[in-house]
């Protein structure tokens, strides 16, 4: 399996400040897949300049954490329907992550997250992952494409962030 869109990560500077925030829900099968990576990434060992922040359900309660870190790069991970195969990986850019349904049911869409983080952040520069769930429904397991995508995402971003 591959990562859509790779090439917006490898124009991520690993020298600078870089926030990695997982988003989910894990009573909703698949939804968890952003909090499951993060998860698995405070196993690795990454370099000291990379925060990793678990914000479960409510992105918009860690916009403070967000900004106290002053991060270059701040890269979201949610479940995300785009209409491919479960388990697809798939990279936006700022610009472009409208063209994908972020699942978890935020009160504020991701363009306007950025644009409010922006404010005080100018020279910040977000990433989207999304992850194609193959099931959002609650009390269910998470599906073992997805849980392949978290093996396969987890192995690239330590790869990149070491």
């Amino acid at each position: 399996m591959s990562i859509k869109g790779s090439k917006l990560l490898k124009k991520v500077n690993t020298s600078k400040k870089i926030c990695l925030m997982g988003i989910g829900n894990f009573d909703r099968a698949d939804d968890a897949v952003g909090i499951a990576v993060i998860e698995e990434l405070e196993k690795a060992k990454l370099n000291s300049n990379v925060k990793l922040i678990n914000a479960g359900p409510v992105p918009e309660s860690f916009t403070g954490v967000i900004k106290r870190e002053e991060p270059d790069f701040l890269i979201v991970i949610d479940a995300a329907q785009m209409d491919e195969a479960p388990g697809t990986i798939k990279i936006f850019s700022e610009k472009n992550v409208n063209s994908a349904y972020m699942v978890t049911p935020h009160k504020v869409s991701m363009t306007m997250y950025t644009k409010y983080l922006k404010n005080t952040l100018k020279n910040l520069t977000t990433i989207f992952i999304g992850i194609q769930p193959f099931s959002i429904s609650y009390m269910v397991e998470m599906s073992p494409e997805v849980k392949m995508s978290i093996t396969i995402l987890c192995e690239y971003l330590v790869e990149l962030l070491r």
